[in-house]
This record gives structure tokens, C-alpha cells and sequence, in this order.
């Protein structure tokens, strides 16, 4: 199953819903979020992804982009696999301007201990890369 996919968004899904510190974290959240993928030809991935899901109920999730979402974080396809890998921070990530969040950032930042802890459990969804980065994992 490939990363930013539909199956691998409902695993991800099913992942924090499970996971009773992130529910705790993430209580009174209630937004959605969805990560767009830019793609990186030069090391095979050739196509943009999008996937998301609501937060924190983790109730429904989707594959595509849709319109207004009340998180949308973009970045290229290798930000996000230095992401998830833990080579690069999330925060470093947006701080240095490599992805980009759209939303209210003020409520996102209320909620930084849930964000913390959504990117450990995202680097504990397995899913198989593509391209060059299929390679160095």
C-alpha cells in the first residue's frame, strides 16, 4: 500500500482513533486536514497526491482534494518522506517555509501537543514509498 492513498489514509485514520493519548490531545479539535503532495519527477514520482481525514473522530477520510478543508499542508513529496521518515521536524518543515499550512494557525497552535503527537503516529503508519525514496527505506 502506497503512502497517500486511500487505504493508507484509512490506516492512519484507524491509527489515531486508537490512540487514547492523541484523542486526549486532540479533544475539541474538530477540523479537517488533508495533505496535497507535490510530486518529485526527478526521483520518480511523477504525480501529485492528496488524501485527508476529520480530526480528531477520525470518521470519514478521502482521496483527492476538496474544497474547503480547514487544513491543507503542502510540501513535495520528499519533505513529506523526510517527514515521516523523522529526518526533518514538521515545525521545521513550516518554519522553513518547505511545507506550507493554509488554515487558522492560531488554533492550530493551541493544539500543538495533538499535532506532535499526529506526526508520531503518521511515522508509525506503514506504507511503501515510490520512486527513488522506495529505495532508501
Amino acid at each position: 500500500m502506497y503512502v497517500f492513498t486511500k487505504e493508507w489514509i484509512d490506516k492512519l485514520a484507524e491509527a489515531l482513533k486508537e490512540d487514547e493519548i492523541y484523542q486526549t490531545k486532540a479533544k475539541g479539535f474538530d477540523s479537517s486536514y488533508q495533505f496535497v503532495v507535490e510530486p518529485v519527477p526527478e526521483k520518480g514520482v511523477t504525480e501529485q497526491r492528496a488524501c485527508g481525514l476529520n480530526l480528531p473522530q477520525c470518521d470519514e477520510t478521502w482521496e483527492g482534494i476538496r474544497p474547503n478543508t480547514d487544513y491543507v499542508m503542502t510540501a513535495s513529496y520528499e519533505i513529506f518522506y523526510n517527514i515521516m521518515t523523522g529526518k526533518i521536524g514538521a515545525t521545521w518543515a513550516i518554519t522553513s517555509r518547505k511545507a506550507k499550512v493554509k488554515g487558522n494557525l492560531a488554533k492550530l497552535l493551541k493544539y500543538t501537543g495533538a499535532i506532535n503527537r499526529y506526526v508520531e503516529v503518521l511515522g508509525q503508519v506503514e506504507g511503501d514509498f515510490e520512486g527513488d525514496f522506495a529505495k532508501d527505506n
